[in-house]
């Protein structure tokens, strides 16, 4: 579905080259929209990438901020106020205004935006609460709801979740209806490799070339439960770590740190095996990307994934504690990975993509601008 050309303005706190799956997720359906639509996207500079730029057909604004919180592994860019006002002014006119995440200071801009333009708001929430090791984080989270996240969801014309566990909870505390649409996949990126392939994309990462590789990919933070994965014994497996500067050293231990997401496509390719134990997630589209790949994961389960992919697909730990005996025992079992490997490939060839995600989007965006008219 396309209908009329739009003008659509999006605001999201994080943006590519920023690592993240929210970030590539904002980024597959921006420039899948601005095929056909007039695309602006408002977010954070990060790692020396600001200012207006066009990308992949949009404009982006990418306003100076302060990412001071994500040292304690929790995103949260505050911007410093240069640029705000040109990327109000260029979203000015929007006919529809999308922000991403209910929390965040950049969402405050996007209602702004959708007030000043009388448009209507889409939000997509992709974690929903997520519980921290520390009370004093969870406590803030909770009057961050309260201050900000329910006025946003109280503000909103459609309310979108990209798992079944975000979507009951966000549902359970809106008191109305939250729209399913889950994440695609590029899988003629992100696919099998021939055995000469992998022996020159491990070399290209300065891999090991014989060993059983298991890849870890994860932002720093608590939730994403790295110590389980460290703390597997390691006896017939090198794990690979990337998504964050961590400086690991250890035995058959690699970190290869931030890996730029052009390049995760090869590092996929390069893994016998991905661990995936993290808590508190919307879906994580890297084991998306992992299961395309034909990699097979073992996944600290969450009911909410199950909108998304059968527990048969991956190796479903109920309980962190099954995590390392789970990942040692595919390790060592090629016969096991190449089942999963194959199941999981087709499932995503035909479950996964992102044209079915931008028209999913464009549909929404329609109904709430065609309700709009009619009051």
């Amino acid at each position: 579905m396309s209908g009329p050309r739009l003008k659509i303005a999006m605001f999201a706190h994080n943006y590519v080259p920023h690592p993240g799956g929210l970030e590539v997720m904002v980024w597959n359906l921006a420039r899948g929209l601005a095929e056909r639509h007039d695309v602006v996207l408002v977010s954070s500079a990060y790692d020396g990438v600001s200012g207006v730029s066009r990308e992949d057909g949009f404009e982006v604004h990418r306003l100076p901020v302060t990412h001071f919180s994500e040292r304690n592994g929790i995103p949260y860019p505050l911007p410093l106020g240069p640029g705000v006002r040109r990327a109000m002014k260029a979203v000015e006119g929007a006919d529809i205004v999308h922000a991403h995440g209910a929390l965040y200071a950049q969402t405050l801009l996007a209602r702004r935006a959708a007030r000043k333009a009388k448009a209507p708001l889409v939000l997509t929430e992709h974690v929903g609460f997520v519980e921290y090791p520390g009370a004093a984080v969870n406590g803030v989270q909770r009057l961050a709801w309260r201050l900000i996240g329910d006025g946003t969801v109280g503000r909103s014309d459609a309310l979108v979740a990209l798992s079944s566990r975000v979507q009951t909870w966000l549902a359970g505390r809106a008191g109305r209806a939250v729209r399913f649409v889950g994440n695609g996949v590029d899988c003629v990126r992100f696919r099998s490799r021939s055995a000469e392939e992998r022996l020159a994309l491990r070399r290209s990462f300065g891999l090991p070339e014989s060993e059983v590789l298991v890849i870890f990919v994860g932002r720093e933070s608590a939730k994403k439960n790295l110590d389980i994965a460290l703390a597997a014994l390691r006896d017939d497996f090198t794990l690979v770590v990337c998504g964050a500067k961590r400086g690991l050293v250890g035995e058959r231990l690699i970190d290869l740190g931030i890996v730029r997401y052009e390049r995760m496509a090869d590092l996929f390719a390069c893994a016998d095996a991905m661990v995936h134990p993290a808590t508190g997630e919307g879906f994580p589209l890297a084991v998306q990307e992992s299961i395309a790949s034909g990699v097979p994961v073992v996944l600290l389960w969450d009911d909410g994934y199950d909108r998304v992919l059968t527990r048969e697909l991956v190796v479903a730990c109920e309980d962190a504690r099954e995590v390392a005996p789970n990942l040692a025992a595919l390790a060592s079992d090629p016969a096991r990975r190449a089942a999963l490997s194959a199941a999981g490939r087709a499932w995503a060839e035909r479950h996964w993509s992102w044209e079915a995600n931008v028209a999913a989007y464009e549909e929404i965006y329609h109904e709430v601008i065609d309700k709009e008219r009619r009051r």
